[in-house]
């Protein structure tokens, strides 16, 4: 079998590709997706079991598995209401975003793809984007024009429906890991996007649930900063000439109370009540 490769410039690259390498390259898709999947079911049916989630066990059922996320997170705010309570409906508006567009590559695809596998010659034709085309002896079964407009229908909704996907799968990375290890969520969310969920979730499935407003007082009050990352008074440890902790706000209502005996006039010394040694005024203009 034989893939022809159109280059911009006009020129052809013909490529020899056996069904075995093929094959073998399809094997060690499917083998890291299955590792992925095993790992991601591990780790949110582990969590589940450890929140006390019922139904656990949706963890290991495809697009099912958003049910089981949503029940983790809990009360995470998803609008005007949470992650909880609307769970089966993310479940069904991510199995359907995952569905649609299964069925149109596959409408689009199959008939390529079955020709291929028989022995034909496909073209991949890249200066007109990647566009295949087959041999004289290539049917098409579905090039019809009910299927073609269900493609575009399908097409145009799965747009759509992708955007709700990505919406729901980044709040709920983003939420579950504020809730089992704030330290890295958001480099864990942004990389559990990119298709490292299933190791995440794997790392983190015996993590206890973290407060993350608690979590963010605690790490950056306690430990003497301001909500702008500086420390109060100096930079380091003990505690200021006042005895106030650096940690901690000073206790006196004014903070510059140690100032108060001084006159309220610090120049009160040179006004008009004040005479000088021979009792005349001061005042040049008397």
């Amino acid at each position: 079998m034989n893939i022809i490769i159109k280059t911009t410039t006009g020129g052809e690259s013909v490529y020899s590709v056996s069904r075995s390498a093929v094959l073998s390259v399809s094997l060690i898709i499917l083998a890291v997706y299955i590792a992925f999947y095993v790992l991601r079911s591990i780790g949110l049916y582990k969590l589940a079991k450890n929140q006390g989630v019922e139904k656990a066990y949706f963890a290991w059922i495809p697009c099912l598995w958003m049910f089981t996320a949503c029940k983790i997170i809990g009360n995470a705010r998803f609008f005007s209401t949470t992650a909880e309570k609307v769970a089966v409906w993310a479940c069904v508006l991510f199995s359907v975003a995952v569905i649609v567009p299964f069925i149109t590559e596959f409408l689009r695809f199959f008939p390529y793809v079955a020709y291929y596998l028989e022995g034909g010659t496909l073209t991949l034709n890249v200066s007109e984007g990647l566009v295949i085309s087959a041999g004289s002896d290539f049917v098409n079964n579905f090039d019809t024009p009910a299927i073609n407009t269900i493609i575009k229908i399908f097409s145009a909704f799965g747009y759509i429906l992708r955007i709700a996907e990505i919406f729901i799968t980044v709040s709920v990375y983003i939420a579950l890991f504020r809730k089992f290890w704030p330290q890295h969520y958001i480099l864990a969310a942004v990389l559990s996007f990119l298709g490292l969920f299933g190791v995440f979730a794997f790392v983190i499935r015996n993590n206890k649930p973290i407060d993350f407003n608690e979590y963010i007082r605690r790490r950056y009050y306690n430990a003497g900063f301001t909500p702008y990352g500086n420390r109060y008074y100096n930079q380091g440890g003990g505690a200021d000439e006042r005895g106030t902790p650096y940690g901690a706000q000073p206790s006196d209502k004014e903070p510059f109370g140690e100032f108060s005996d001084r006159p309220e006039e610090p120049f009160g010394e040179f006004s008009d009540d004040k005479k000088d040694k021979d009792g005349k005024s001061d005042d040049l203009f008397q």
